[in-house]
Order: C-alpha cells, then sequence, then structure tokens
C-alpha cells in the first residue's frame, strides 16, 4: 500500500519506516510537515502522520489532509493517551490514532489494526 509519512523529528523517520515494511506499506514519500502539492503528487492510499510535534496543531493539519486526501487512510501518531484528544483527532478526519507510547511490537499491532489487516 502506498504510504506517505510526516514526521516533523527527522530521526524518527528510518525507525517507522521499518515498522511500516513490516505491516506491509511502502512509504513512497516523507516530509517534515503537511505539504498539499507533494501529498497530491504522490497520492497515497494511507497518510501516517505524527501530530505530537507539527508546527500547527494535530487535528488542524488532519482537517487540511483529509481535504486534500479524500480516501487516503490518515491514520495520527501521537503521544498522548488522553480519549478526548484521540476523539478530536478522529472529529478532525484521522480514520485512527496509534500510541507511540509501548513496544515496536505493540505500535505495529495498533497500525495493522488501524489499516484493516490484523
Amino acid at each position: 500500500m502506498r504510504t506517505y509519512l510526516i514526521e516533523p523529528q527527522t530521526i524518527f523517520v528510518p525507525f517507522l519506516r521499518r515498522i511500516l515494511a513490516r505491516a506491509g506499506l511502502d512509504v513512497v514519500a516523507t516530509n517534515t510537515g503537511v505539504d498539499d502539492r507533494d501529498i497530491t503528487s504522490h497520492d497515497p492510499a494511507a497518510i501516517l502522520i505524527d501530530v505530537d510535534y507539527l508546527e500547527r496543531s494535530g487535528p488542524t493539519a488532519l482537517c487540511r489532509i483529509r481535504s486534500i486526501a479524500h480516501n487516503a487512510r490518515l491514520i495520527a501518531l501521537s503521544e498522548s493517551t488522553d480519549s478526548l484528544f484521540a476523539a478530536t483527532c478522529v472529529i478532525s478526519g484521522a480514520n485512527a490514532v496509534c500510541s507511540k507510547e509501548g513496544s515496536e511490537e505493540s505500535l505495529l499491532s495498533e497500525l495493522l489494526a488501524a489499516m484493516g489487516t490484523a
């Protein structure tokens, strides 16, 4: 599945690429922020976005992405365990919110469930 990764902290990109590859997702592009043109040009089937360290708020970024990528599976990655924040992300356009807390295996399991491949 063609996947676009938005990770503001580039040091985590190799780690996330490895997990995404294990989940069967092909990362076709990465970016440190929301770039409408780049997302549109890659036409990904899935977009994963770390909503914790963006220049704008996570929910605002999710709304913006959803407005240009109507059919993409949109997954928010967050350290937050606040259910209200997760609900806000879903209302803003995310299909799911996955926790970055925990092990690599738990993140992989959450991603597989969020993608509907678990």
